[in-house]
This record gives C-alpha cells, structure tokens and sequence, in this order.
C-alpha cells in the first residue's frame, strides 16, 4: 500500500512555496443536534471547534480557550494532525471565517456571515450570495499565484448539511461521520424535514442556500474564479460535495478531492460517484500515538484537511517519519 494513492496529478506537488492551504471555519445550528456530530464534547461545544481549530493549525495551541477540542469520547481533533504535517512540509496557511460564532485570536479573513442557521426550519443560508462573493474576491486575489490551493473545512454538522443538499439533487447515499457508528437515522430524519419544508427547488444553488453551510458557499465562489491554478478540495464526503457542486454550477476542471485512506474505506462508493477517478487519498497509521490510535479503528476519519496536509508532507519530503514524529510532539504539547 502507498502512502498516497489515487489520481497521480500528486506527482506535481515537488515544491511547498506552490502550495497554499485554506482552512474555512464556520458553524451551522445543524452541530446543535443531539448525536448529529462528534465534533466536540457536546453539541453546544462544536461551535467553538472551529475557532479552537483554527488556534491549532495557525498558532499551535488553544489561544481563546483552554481546552482541546475533541469528541464526547475524548478523541482529539484531527487539526493536530493538519497543525503537525503543515508544520514539517513549510507551506503557506491562511484561515477563514465560514461562520466563526466568535473571531479566533489570530490573523484570519473575516466575513461576518455568523452560523448558517437548521436548513430544517429555515433557510440556512441568509446570506448565500455574499459568501459567494468573498470567495470569488479571494479566488480573483489567489488566482495563478500559488499553482495548488487546498480548501479544507472545519464545520461541525457538515456531513448533515452535506447529505441534505445531495438528497435534494437526487443522491441518497448516507454521507460519512465523524463518529465510529454514524448516526444515519438522525441524518436521515433531518434530511426528510428539510426537504418537506421546502418541496422541490429550481436549482442547485438553491439547494445550497437552503440546506447548506457558508463553507460551501464560500468554496463555490472561490472556485468560480479560479483558472490558472489548481484547486484541491481536502476533505472527505462534505468536500466531495462541493466539488460535485462545483462541477454543476461552474462547470470547472482541474478540480480534485484529496482525503484519507479511512474515508476511502468507509465509503468509497459515494467518493468515486462525487468525484470519479479526480480522487486522491492518504493513507495514515496512528497507532504509535495514544489517542489519534481511535482513528486507525473508525474514529473521525476526516476533518481540516488532515489526509492533505499529510500526503503534501510526504510527498515534498519523501518520508513519512518527521510527518509522525512531529505529529505527535504537537500531540504531546496539549498534554501538558
């Protein structure tokens, strides 16, 4: 087994000053939901992942709280491991407001869009066009200055706004979760309201605007823009979505979905029927490291672009050893 497999453009990735990474962080009241996502150690405090998120991969600590993020079954964030592998492989970050619920005590873009709201009681979001407009104002700045720009996520309940907007397009399979045993019923519950709420919608943004998060907003207008360089979307199901989206409202190319091998295992059919052969994966194995061992049994799974930046490590350096050793002494820092 490789250490990154799937489509071989990952053979251009040679020189880390090519390489911008993105992270969009946002907050949907879909997080809110008892037994919706792991995101956190209760459903109240995934709002705050993303902020805390954040802190990590821009800083290398929790700056606003004192707390690790991390799932109800004490498994920490997966941004240690983005934080850990960004680290070794040098290469540019820059974060963005997605729905932040309050600002990061850090540098970052600041939108002031707020949380996108239960697509099952309301629009989610209010304000879908102006996130697209900060992403093609990003994009339109970006564009053909970096040849690979990553989008990642950190968006608590992402995977239920993800399926929601897929079933009302006509894609039923069940999306992925951040839990060990995903909590389908749930999803699927909420899914069925939302779409009585609404009945069938003319079009594809309209899906979005109505069942979405700003993080997909944001992406799509990032990529509408986006021509000389060559766009990565780090993720797992929910990034999958956007670039099925992305090639149905903007009709773009050069679009690719760079994940885990864990969501590969967990569902590759859903990941090959969003993204065809444009799918490249990592494959990890955390087992040295107490606590980031639950992902190699089904934990997690994705989450910041972790499967990214850590394949981007790998393939500037060659070696998968530093990417782990430093890794872990990110690890070991939050146990102090």
């Amino acid at each position: 087994m490789e250490i990154v497999e799937g489509n071989n453009v990952y053979n251009k990735i040679t020189d880390r000053h090519d390489i911008l990474y993105i992270l969009l962080g946002g907050t949907t009241q879909v997080s809110t939901i008892p037994g919706i996502s792991a995101a956190g150690a209760s459903p109240e405090l995934t709002k705050l992942t993303p902020v805390l998120d954040s802190e990590i991969i821009s800083e290398g600590k929790c700056i606003s709280y004192d707390v690790v993020p991390m799932t109800e079954e004490g498994i920490p964030t997966p941004s240690i491991i983005t934080r850990g592998a960004n680290e070794v492989s040098g290469i540019n970050t820059l974060i963005m407001d997605a729905g932040f619920i309050q600002d990061p005590a850090i540098p970052f873009i600041k939108t002031s869009l707020g949380s996108a709201g239960d697509g099952s009681k309301e629009r989610a979001l209010q304000f879908y066009e102006r996130a697209k407009a900060y992403g093609s104002y990003l994009g339109n700045l970006l564009d053909g200055r970096y040849k690979f720009i990553f989008l990642a996520e950190s968006v608590p309940g992402g995977t239920t706004t993800a399926h929601t907007v897929l079933s009302s397009i006509g894609i039923g399979e069940m999306t992925s979760s951040s839990m060990k045993n995903s909590p389908d019923a749930i999803k699927e519950s909420f899914t069925a309201r939302a779409l009585e709420r609404t009945g069938q919608l003319p079009g594809y943004n309209d899906s979005v605007a109505e069942f979405g998060d700003y993080m997909m907003a944001i992406s799509l207008g990032i990529s509408s823009v986006i021509k000389k360089s060559t766009l990565f979307y780090a993720g797992g199901t929910q990034m999958a979505t956007v670039f099925y989206l992305d090639r149905l409202i903007n009709g773009n190319n050069n679009r690719y979905v760079f994940t885990t091998g864990y969501i590969m295992k967990d569902k590759d059919k859903l990941m090959r029927k969003l993204a065809g052969q444009s799918v490249l994966y990592a494959n990890m194995n955390f087992s040295g490291i107490t606590g980031l061992k639950y992902y190699d049994e089904g934990y997690v799974k994705e989450g910041t672009g972790f499967g990214a930046a850590f394949g981007v490590s790998y393939l500037l350096g060659g070696n998968t050893a530093p990417v782990y050793s430093n890794i872990k002494k990110v690890y070991r820092s939050f146990l102090k």
